[in-house]
């Protein structure tokens, strides 16, 4: 990690490293490891690999991702896909959407990783898949009502909590995907059906697939 002592023993991938978070339906885990090459497992996650990419799934949080992916070789040289949930800042219905993060803001601690005010990530040409600008949060807790009315007047899409701490660490831009998995409002959280998500992941990991091959 930057500016620090761990250097542990760096493990050799493909070009292409697509990070998936852990999802509570094992079918995406099934559907990930599925025809993989070879399955490692690197502390809590698994990486999967496959001849042209590779997938690094089952990480949670931030600070077990940036720990985790240390063990890949030359991983700022990588071309980098990441496949999350988010939480919607938008009431565009209640139904999960597949969208690219453009560009991402600090909230809480990651305010102190940089003096930028935003960091850009790659923009998605798609007319199937809408580029948002979102926020990263390092503690769940903040999603409440008073959070809520300081930042509903930004023009943020969506609320997560890894994308901006990993394009911190790796320092280059790369493709954010996330599916939301709730709405966030001044009255809660208004939670999507869990199969409909899950569809959406689906969606999400073939349109990388596609990007990729």
């Amino acid at each position: 990690m930057k500016n620090s002592f761990f250097n542990p023993n760096k493990i050799e991938i493909s070009d292409n490293l697509i990070l998936i978070p852990f999802f509570p339906d094992g079918k995406v885990l099934k559907f990930v490891e599925e025809s993989a090459v070879r399955q490692r497992k690197i502390l809590s996650s698994y990486l999967f690999s496959y001849p042209d990419y590779d997938v690094l799934y089952g990480f949670l949080g931030y600070s077990n991702l940036l720990t985790i992916i240390e063990f890949i070789q030359n991983v700022r040289k990588k071309n980098v896909f990441f496949l999350g949930t988010a939480g919607s800042l938008k009431k565009t219905g209640n139904y999960p959407e597949l969208l690219s993060v453009s560009e991402i803001y600090p909230e809480g601690i990651f305010k102190y990783f940089t003096n930028e005010e935003s960091l850009s990530l790659t923009k998605i040409d798609s007319a199937f898949v809408k580029n948002v600008t979102g926020i990263s949060i390092d503690i769940i807790q903040r999603e409440n009502s008073e959070w809520y009315e300081n930042v509903k007047s930004h023009n943020f899409g969506i609320v997560e909590m890894e994308i901006f701490p990993l394009r911190w660490y790796l320092g280059v831009e790369f493709t954010a995907f996330v599916v939301t998995s709730d709405i966030v409002s001044d009255s809660g959280i208004l939670y999507f059906n869990r199969k409909s998500v899950k569809e959406k992941m689906f969606q999400g990991y073939k349109k990388i697939l596609e990007m990729i091959k």
